[in-house]
């Protein structure tokens, strides 16, 4: 009975890396020997200020003089722009919706055949065949306002197309023609 209450003992509590229990093991196997650092105690503080620096993304030029404040500059003007029309959207899902409806060809022509519109609510897994099914989609299932949905309305290209002059085809075609035979 005194060998089961000193295991009961041992076995109780929290140990200390430098315990007895854990040395003739770690001195075999060296697992619990620490090397490097692995927990820090304290955070460390950065210099606030440093030599004035400039944004580095292409064609903004904003200055700073602290990394806070690009680091707040860039999350908000840069972290989900399109890389193509430089469109700020809200958060990943959005650009990737953007991307692939606005600027992806396949995407376009895959529209045409099967439903590719995926729902603004990144867990809903939901495909529609256009915008318009999805927007309501989101108003009536997901509650979400159609003032926030207006900022993703695709424009439209506004330049009239030039009208084709019509052609007649088959034998009027061959009749207009002035043919001579010898």
């Amino acid at each position: 009975m005194d060998k089961l209450q000193q295991i009961i003992a041992c076995g109780t509590g929290h140990k200390r890396l430098d315990d007895d229990l854990f040395k003739t093991v770690d001195e075999l196997l060296r697992i619990y020997r620490r090397e490097g650092i692995f927990e820090i105690e304290e955070q460390v503080n950065e210099p606030e200020k440093t030599t004035e620096f400039k944004c580095r993304v292409h064609g903004c030029k904003k200055d700073f003089t602290s990394l806070s404040a690009y680091d707040s500059h860039y999350n908000s003007n840069h972290r989900f722009t399109c890389i193509y029309c430089r469109k700020l959207l809200q958060s990943a899902h959005f650009l990737d919706m953007h991307l692939s409806e606005t600027h992806d060809n396949f995407f376009l022509a895959s529209s045409n055949k099967k439903p590719m519109y995926k729902c603004f609510t990144e867990t809903c897994d939901i495909l529609f065949w256009n915008s318009v099914e999805r927007n309501d989609h989101c108003i009536q299932i997901h509650k979400i306002p159609k003032t926030f949905l207006q900022q993703f309305k695709t424009k439209k290209n506004k330049k009239p197309k030039p009208e084709k002059i019509a052609q007649p085809s088959g034998l009027e075609a061959i009749s207009d023609l002035s043919m001579v035979v010898d």
